[in-house]
């Protein structure tokens, strides 16, 4: 009996010792579920993967990740709609402050001429993240070397000149009417010729079908460098680009500024401390050696605005754009 007993004991103490580990397994997981890092975050991309803010939404995914800030983020596609789609799932999440959408110019323009039932208004704003500048472009044997000689020949020619850019009411169709307006030309009077994308927009110039390209500055600036086939002959930034040796629209005598920004909004109905809490989290990301590689890979400037200054700026694109769209009978 006493041989027996003998091991009956070691492996009840085994048994004890195994239910002691488990139980301080499970506290030391709780209390790593309670901390920021294991915080469940769900970044909205509100167009298909690949896209412009696709790309945002997963550099903030990994850069999180890798700076060792957020570890559970998932990243959720809503496309369509110009990004109404991914802006009604985040109006219709009231109140849950582990949840940021991807936004931008885009979904601006896109809010007025889908038709849909929720605006921006029905949103939080968090942060602008950075900005993409555009870009007026002609083939390199273009007679327009600046955008004056593009004003002498558009202003006689408005209806008939054929300019190119992405789909109507996008940004690069606001673009366009932008650097109209400040030529004197009425927007809805223009001949754009709306296009999918950047390399549909090339193939336009160089066949000869457009005369004008308007959009993203990253989308041309590889085809306008040694010798290749196109010019750029203005870019929107208030200042001339590091290594850009382009002149702004302003500089050259027509009143236009403007980026194609992203940022981030978060559902309506949050209150101070959980809206702090979001900006608070975006504003050390993009501190970080994780994002300044985000941002020289991917050719963005970085714009950041907090959630005070991001709300005001938003109001004022809000309102332009609907002047826009209204102007090109959208």
């Amino acid at each position: 009996m006493r041989e027996r007993g003998v091991p009956l004991r070691i492996a009840g103490g085994l048994c004890a010792l195994l239910l002691v580990g488990t139980a301080l397994f499970d506290v030391r997981q709780s209390a790593a579920s309670g901390s920021g890092e294991q915080e469940k975050l769900l970044l909205i991309a509100p167009a298909a993967p690949g896209g412009g803010w696709d790309t945002l939404a997963r550099e903030m995914q990994n850069g999180l990740r890798d700076e060792e800030m957020r570890f559970n983020v998932e990243v959720r596609n809503a496309e369509g709609a110009g990004g109404t789609i991914g802006l009604a799932q985040i109006a219709n999440r009231e109140g849950q402050d582990d949840v940021l959408a991807m936004t931008g110019l885009g979904m601006v323009g896109a809010v007025e001429t889908t038709g849909s039932p929720y605006s921006m208004e029905d949103t939080t704003p968090i942060a602008q993240l950075a900005s993409e500048y555009l870009a007026v472009v002609v083939p390199a044997d273009s007679p327009y070397e600046t955008l004056e000689d593009l004003a002498q020949d558009w202003t006689s020619q408005a209806a008939t000149l054929p300019v190119a850019g992405g789909s109507m009411g996008g940004v690069d169709q606001i673009f366009a009417a932008r650097v109209a307006q400040a030529m004197g030309l009425e927007p809805g009077g223009i001949n754009y010729l709306p296009y999918s994308g950047g390399g549909e927009v090339l193939t336009s110039l160089l066949s000869g079908t457009s005369a004008v390209g308007f959009g993203t500055l990253g989308d041309f600036i590889d085809q306008a460098q040694d010798g290749g086939p196109l010019r750029v002959i203005a870019v929107s930034s208030p200042e001339r680009l590091e290594g850009v040796d382009v002149p702004t629209i302003a500089e050259q005598g027509f009143d236009v500024e403007m980026s194609n920004w992203r940022g981030v909004i978060a559902p309506p109905g949050l209150t101070d401390e959980e809206a702090a809490a979001l900006e608070e989290l975006v504003a050390a990301l993009v501190e970080t050696p994780s994002w300044a590689d985000t941002l020289e890979r991917n050719r963005w400037t970085d714009t950041y605005q907090g959630r005070e200054e991001f709300g005001a700026f938003l109001e004022e694109e809000v309102a332009m754009t609907q002047e826009t769209v209204e102007e090109l009978g959208l």
